[in-house]
């Protein structure tokens, strides 16, 4: 289960529905007898004994077998005591028996979402709220259901309405935010971050968090100063201080960037993202001599990622290592033969080896892809015209 909805589950509770007892028989006794079942299985349910409670339950329905408010608390005694295959059954008969009774149909729903069946979980989530359209606690677990079911923009709307009555819930905003981030729509997974944050004393991950919708927003340098806030709430975090040199490497900043990921690397020599982030920017630097260990590493963990053999190459070939360098580009053009840059560097080393017809064709390649480059930004260009 995803880590913000078992978090924000936590918030929502299995619904008992005990009420007095209640029968269609005139028989006075009968009646006693029932609602004694009930007090008796309420009893037993407040001190956690559901076993006993079970068999209350039991006992009730022996004497009106078409109760749905007893089968909806006899699935209730039966999901706590971990018997979901029975749980189930109960709820569906209570629903059989009366189709308006919100306890089964929500029991139902959020048992779907406790056990990731967040598909099956929509219906009778949705079928709570057309019953009672201020369930707040539904509405919670039908969001939860829809991102689940990775249906986003559905999820964004119900978390939309819960957060017009508890605006200042960090659970919702929590949860808002990485609907937001899911869909990419980082400006307003920025902004109900923001409002997290102000509420109370944040931690490592919502910074963090926060510095990813920044970025991704296109405010880097404010998602730096967001990381440094996550590296400074817990030091030991080495993702997060990759996370931290990452964005300085992004924006330039690079003594502050090797500062970082040499930090990385130095308790982790094994992270082949700060290796490769630490190496290209050597190489950027124009030491490929230095960033040659890194790289090599970076592509021995990412064999099949363009980026990490496309650096490989550049470096070998400044290094004077153009046999495995000319490789390398191979490999990297093979991955992605789209890159106008990948085909330069190639023909160029294979010029540089001597291997004329080949880097022509390379060259040629790289030719082609920025005509087409510059061809499709025009007609773009000439479409945006009034």
């Amino acid at each position: 289960m995803p880590a913000r909805i078992s978090i924000v589950l936590t918030a929502i509770c299995l619904l008992a529905v005990c009420v007095s007892a209640q029968t269609s028989s005139p028989n006075p006794r009968k009646f006693e007898e029932l609602r004694t079942h009930y007090e008796s299985a309420q009893r037993h349910e407040a001190s956690g004994n559901w076993r006993a409670a079970e068999e209350e339950w039991r006992l009730a329905l022996a004497i009106t077998p078409e109760d749905a408010r007893a089968w909806t608390n006899l699935g209730v005694a039966l999901n706590r005591q971990n018997r979901n295959a029975e749980a189930l059954a109960a709820w569906r008969h209570a629903i059989e028996l009366n189709p308006k009774l919100v306890g089964a149909h929500f029991n139902l729903g959020l048992n779907f979402v406790k056990n990731n069946n967040f598909t099956e979980a929509i219906e009778p989530l949705r079928r709570v709220i057309s019953l009672e359209p201020d369930n707040d606690a539904a509405r919670r677990a039908l969001a939860l259901a829809l991102v689940g079911a990775e249906r986003f923009r559905e999820a964004s709307r119900e978390v939309a309405r819960l957060l017009t009555h508890s605006p200042r819930d960090p659970a919702l905003l929590e949860l808002a935010a990485e609907i937001f981030m899911q869909q990419r729509r980082y400006a307003e997974a920025a902004i109900v971050l923001r409002r997290r944050l102000d509420l109370s004393t944040a931690n490592t991950h919502l910074w963090a968090q926060y510095g990813d919708a920044l970025d991704g927003a296109g405010r880097t340098p404010e998602a730096a100063d967001a990381y440094r806030k996550a590296v400074d709430l817990d030091p030991e975090s080495n993702a997060t201080r990759y996370g931290l040199g990452y964005l300085y490497w992004k924006l330039y900043r690079y003594d502050e960037a090797e500062n970082e990921l040499s930090e990385v690397l130095r308790r982790d020599p094994s992270d082949a993202r700060a290796a490769f982030t630490l190496g290209d920017l050597y190489l950027t630097r124009s030491d490929a001599q230095r960033s040659l260990p890194f790289l090599e590493r970076a592509a021995t963990a990412y064999p099949n990622e363009f980026d990490t053999r496309f650096a490989l190459g550049r470096a070998l070939v400044l290094t004077g290592n153009l046999k495995r360098g000319i490789d390398e580009l191979h490999v990297a053009v093979l991955l992605d033969d789209s890159i106008a840059d990948a085909h330069f560097q190639l023909g160029r080393a294979l010029m540089q080896a001597g291997q004329r017809d080949e880097g022509k064709q390379e060259l040629e390649r790289t030719r082609v892809l920025h005509e087409t480059k510059r061809t499709a930004e025009g007609a773009r260009f000439h479409k945006k015209l009034p």
